[in-house]
C-alpha cells in the first residue's frame, strides 16, 4: 500500500512537472494599436491533471500588477479582454509575466498610441542639411520636413536639406495612421520661458534690512550736498542762511505693501529724528555771524511708492507720491549771544523753510538707501553668466532679462526672456539642428501653489528653456562621460565578477574603460506624476566597452552598443541658483544596435549586463553635467524649494521660502542617523557551459548585491519642516537633495564600498560631519 502511494505521489509529480503556462497572445514583440485583442495562455502537458480550476500558484502579473482575478481560468488557459486589462496597458513597452505549477514565462508586447520617433544624427548648417532616422514599431509610413516631403530608405533613415529658419517641424505617420510633429528651435532663439514670483511674504524679509541700514547708515554724505538756504533778510539788517550738517534717525519702522500697478507701497515711522544746522550770515551791514543748533522731532512718518518698471532689459526702481509728516520742531542753538531780539523771528523763518528742505532731504535719503536696497534685493532676477565645468572647462552661457512685469494680488511678477548657448561648441560632437520645442506660454504664479500654500519666492520654466539648455550643454560636450577605476575604484575585472562568466576573456590584470557618447542631446517631457518631475529621455546614446591588456600595451573597444533611453527624474533647487535635476530611478533602456569587435570573447548577456550595472553610475554623472539651468535669484538669499507642479501645456512651477544666507550661517547644525542597514545577496544570470561543453544559464551569487539604508536625523528647526537629505556612493556624484527616509542601491560592482549620507534643514544648514556606511560586495 505505502509503496502504491509512493507511486502516486512520484506520478503527480512527473505530471505536474510535465505542465507549464505559456502566454500564446499576444505575441511576444508584438505591437498592438488598441485594445481590441485577447490575452490568451495556455497551460500545456495537462491532460493527467483532474483540476478544472488551473494551477494552485498561478499568478498573472502585467507591469508589475497582479490582474490574475481578470482572467477567466480552467485546466486548458486562461484569458482575458485587453480592454478589460486597459488599466494596466501602458503607451510603449508592457511586460506580461505568469507564473504556474512552478514554472514561469514572460512576453513584452507594445501599445503604440503614438506617431514615430524623429532621431537627429548630424546636421551641416553649412549646407544645410540634416541626417537621422524615423522609429516606430509599428512601421513608419512617412516624413515631412517643414512640409516637404523626405524621401526614406529601406531602414527609414533619410538625409534632408532645410531652408535655415528658426524652427523646424518633422511630421510623421506611421501604419496605424497615428502622426507625431517635433518642432525644433535654432539655436540662437529666445524664449519667454521663464516667469518669477516675488510675493508678500519675500518683500517682508526687505523690513529688517530697511530698518537697519535706516537706523545704523551714514547720512553725512547726503546733506553735505545741499545747498544753504537763506532765511530773512530784514532791510540788511540781519541775513542769515542755514545749512544742515547731519542727520540721524533712531526708532525707524517700516512697512512695504505690494499694490497692484507695479508699486510698492513704503510706509516709514521715526520715533526721534535730529538734524544739526549752522547758522551763518551779518549782524547789522559790517558784523559777521556763525552759530549752530539742532532740530528735533519726536515723531516723523514718511510714505512714498516705489514703482517698478523694466529698463533697457534690466529691472528699474524710481519713487513717486512721497509725502511727510511730522511732529513741531525743538530748536537748540548751540549760541544766541547777539540774537537774542531776533530769536522768535529766526525760530519762525527756520520753521518756514524746514518743511521743503526735510522733504527734500528725506527724498534723498530715500533715494540713496531704500532704492539701492531694494535695487539689490531684486538684482538677481535678471541672470547673465557663464557656467563652465570644474574640471573639463567646457563652457555654457547663459543670459534671462526682463521684458514684462506686473503686480496683482500682493506679489510681483516678471517675465524673463531666455537664451542658453554654447559659446564654443565642441569638434567632437555631432550638430544639431535644435532644440526640442513645444509651443506655448510659460504660466504666471499666483499668491499659493496649487494646493493653497503660501510661499515667499516661486518660478515657473518652460520645458523649451531646459531643453535649449540641454542641448547646449551637449554642444559643449558637456555630456560625454569617461568611467575608469580613478571615477570608480571598482570599475575595474574584479568589480566586474557579480556578472562575468568564466570563459570572458577578461583577466585580472586588465583595465577596463566605459565611454558614454551621445549623439543627441537629452530633453525633458514633463509631466504630473506623483513624486516625480517628468521624464529624461535620450536618443542614440553610444556607450563603448574599452579593454587594456598589457600585451596590447593600448586600449581597444571590445564592444559598443547604440540604446535609447527614458528615465523619470526628479527636480530641486540648487544653493547657488540652478534647477537640479536628480536621476535615482534605474532607466528604460531600448538598444537598438549592437557592435561587438571580436578581438576577446563574450559570453551572451555580457553587454546587456554592462549596460545595467555601469549606467546607474553613469546617469548621475550626467545628472551633474545638466546643471545648466538658471533660476532667478534674489540677492543674498537662497529659495529653500516645497513644492513642485507641472503647469500650463509644458511649464514646471516650482516655490518655496527664501531663507537668507546669514539666517543658513547662523543656524543650528543638522545630523544624520543611520538607523539601519540592510543587505541582500543577489543571483544574477550569466551564459556558461558545462561540462560537455554545451551552453547553459548559469548564476553568479553576489554577497550584498543590494544595500537599504533607512535614516532619520536631529532636525534643530523641526518646526519649519523635515530634513533633506542626499548620497553618493564610492566618491561618485552627489544625489538630489530631497526628503527620504530609505536608500536603495542596487546593481552594485564587486569590492569595498562607501555610501556618505548629508542632511540639511530647511533653514538650508548642512551636516558638517556626515556619516558613511561601508560594506563590500563579493562573489560567493
Amino acid at each position: 500500500m505505502n509503496i502504491l502511494k509512493q507511486s502516486l505521489v512520484i506520478l503527480a509529480g512527473i505530471v505536474l512537472a510535465a505542465c507549464k503556462p505559456e502566454i500564446v497572445s499576444p505575441m511576444d514583440e508584438g505591437v498592438h494599436a488598441d485594445t481590441s485583442f485577447d490575452v490568451a495562455i495556455e497551460f500545456t502537458g495537462t491532460a493527467f491533471v483532474t483540476s478544472d480550476l488551473g494551477p494552485e500558484d498561478l499568478l498573472i502579473e502585467l507591469n508589475s500588477v497582479d490582474v490574475t482575478s481578470s482572467f477567466v481560468v480552467n485546466k486548458e488557459g486562461a484569458t482575458a479582454s485587453a480592454y478589460e486589462l486597459a488599466d494596466y496597458i501602458f503607451p510603449g513597452k508592457n511586460i506580461l509575466k505568469v507564473t504556474g505549477y512552478r514554472d514561469t514565462d514572460q512576453i513584452e508586447f507594445y501599445y503604440d498610441t503614438e506617431g514615430p520617433e524623429i532621431h537627429i544624427l548630424d546636421t551641416d548648417h553649412l549646407s544645410h542639411t540634416v541626417t537621422g532616422y524615423v522609429f516606430d514599431r509599428g512601421g513608419v509610413e512617412s516624413l515631412m520636413l517643414d512640409g516637404v516631403s523626405v524621401d526614406l530608405d529601406e531602414n527609414n533613415a533619410f538625409t534632408a536639406s532645410f531652408y535655415d529658419e528658426a524652427f523646424h517641424t518633422f511630421e510623421a505617420e506611421d501604419s496605424f495612421g497615428h502622426t507625431s510633429s517635433s518642432q525644433y528651435a535654432r539655436c540662437d532663439q529666445e524664449f519667454a520661458g521663464i516667469s518669477a514670483r516675488l510675493n508678500q511674504g519675500g518683500f517682508d524679509f526687505l523690513v529688517n534690512v530697511l530698518e537697519t541700514e535706516l537706523n545704523g547708515s551714514d547720512l553725512s554724505p547726503i546733506v553735505a550736498g545741499m545747498d544753504p538756504v537763506r532765511l530773512l533778510n530784514t532791510l540788511g539788517l540781519f541775513d542769515m542762511s542755514i545749512k544742515f550738517n547731519s542727520v540721524s534717525f533712531s526708532n525707524v519702522d517700516v512697512d512695504l505693501n505690494v499694490l497692484d500697478n507695479e508699486r510698492i507701497d513704503t510706509d516709514i515711522q521715526v520715533a526721534n529724528t535730529v538734524l544739526g544746522f549752522t547758522l551763518s550770515g551779518r549782524i547789522g551791514f559790517f558784523i559777521p555771524y556763525n552759530s549752530s543748533g539742532t532740530i528735533r522731532f519726536s515723531q516723523l512718518a514718511s510714505g512714498t511708492d516705489l514703482l517698478m518698471d523694466i529698463r533697457d532689459s534690466d529691472l528699474d526702481l524710481s519713487l513717486s507720491n512721497t509725502t511727510i509728516n511730522h511732529s513741531f520742531p525743538v530748536i537748540d542753538f548751540a549760541n544766541t549771544s547777539g540774537l537774542l531780539n531776533i530769536l522768535d523771528a529766526l525760530t519762525s523763518a527756520i520753521v518756514g523753510a524746514l518743511a521743503p528742505m526735510f522733504e527734500r532731504l528725506f527724498i534723498d535719503v530715500l533715494e540713496e538707501i531704500i532704492v539701492p536696497v531694494m535695487s539689490d534685493f531684486i538684482k538677481d532676477i535678471p541672470i547673465t553668466l557663464d557656467v563652465t565645468a570644474p574640471q573639463s572647462g567646457e563652457t555654457v552661457s547663459v543670459r534671462a532679462l526682463p521684458t514684462f512685469l506686473d503686480s496683482a494680488d500682493r506679489g510681483v511678477s516678471v517675465d524673463l526672456s531666455t537664451h542658453i548657448w554654447a559659446p564654443v561648441p565642441s569638434e567632437d560632437v555631432p550638430g544639431a539642428i535644435g532644440s526640442l520645442f513645444e509651443a506655448g506660454e510659460t504660466p504666471s504664479l499666483g499668491a499659493q501653489t496649487p494646493a493653497g500654500e503660501d510661499f515667499h519666492f516661486g518660478a515657473s520654466v518652460s520645458a523649451n528653456v531646459v531643453n535649449q539648455a540641454l542641448l547646449a550643454a551637449f554642444e559643449a560636450g558637456m555630456n560625454s562621460v569617461e568611467m575608469t577605476r580613478e571615477l570608480n575604484r571598482n570599475a575595474t575585472p574584479a568589480g566586474i565578477a557579480v556578472y562575468r562568466a568564466p570563459e570572458d576573456e577578461i583577466d585580472e590584470l586588465d583595465e577596463i574603460r566605459v565611454r558614454l557618447e551621445p549623439a543627441s542631446a537629452p530633453f525633458v517631457k514633463f509631466m504630473p506624476a506623483t513624486g516625480v518631475a517628468g521624464k529624461l529621455g535620450w536618443y542614440d546614446v553610444y556607450l563603448a566597452f574599452d579593454l587594456y591588456k598589457p600585451e596590447w600595451d593600448e586600449f581597444r573597444t571590445v564592444f559598443g552598443v547604440t540604446f535609447n533611453l527614458a528615465v523619470p527624474f526628479d527636480i530641486n533647487s540648487t544653493e547657488d541658483g540652478f534647477l537640479s535635476i536628480g536621476v535615482e530611478q534605474a532607466p528604460e533602456i531600448y538598444v537598438s544596435e549592437v557592435d561587438e569587435s571580436g578581438i576577446i570573447r563574450l559570453m551572451p548577456g555580457f553587454i546587456n549586463s554592462t549596460i545595467d550595472y555601469f549606467m546607474p553610475w553613469i546617469m548621475p554623472e550626467v545628472a551633474k553635467s545638466l546643471k545648466v539651468v538658471p533660476l532667478p535669484r534674489i540677492y543674498n538669499h537662497t529659495l529653500y524649494m516645497r513644492d513642485f507642479w507641472v503647469a500650463g501645456t509644458n511649464s514646471l512651477s516650482l516655490a518655496g521660502d527664501l531663507i537668507p544666507v546669514s539666517v543658513t550661517a547662523s543656524a543650528s547644525v543638522p545630523a544624520t542617523t543611520v538607523q539601519e542597514v540592510s543587505k541582500r545577496s543577489v543571483d544574477v544570470a550569466i551564459s556558461t557551459y558545462d561540462d560537455t561543453g554545451e551552453m547553459v544559464e548559469g548564476v553568479v551569487s553576489v554577497a550584498n548585491g543590494e544595500v537599504t539604508i533607512d535614516v532619520d536625523g536631529l532636525n534643530p528647526n523641526s518646526d519649519l519642516g523635515n530634513l533633506e537629505y542626499r548620497y553618493r556612493v564610492d566618491g561618485g556624484s552627489w544625489s538630489i537633495w530631497k526628503q527620504r527616509d530609505t536608500i536603495r542601491i542596487r546593481r552594485l560592482l564587486a569590492g569595498d564600498h562607501e555610501v556618505e549620507i548629508c542632511s540639511r534643514t530647511p533653514l538650508l544648514k548642512r551636516e558638517v560631519s556626515c556619516p558613511v556606511v561601508n560594506f563590500t560586495t563579493t562573489v560567493n
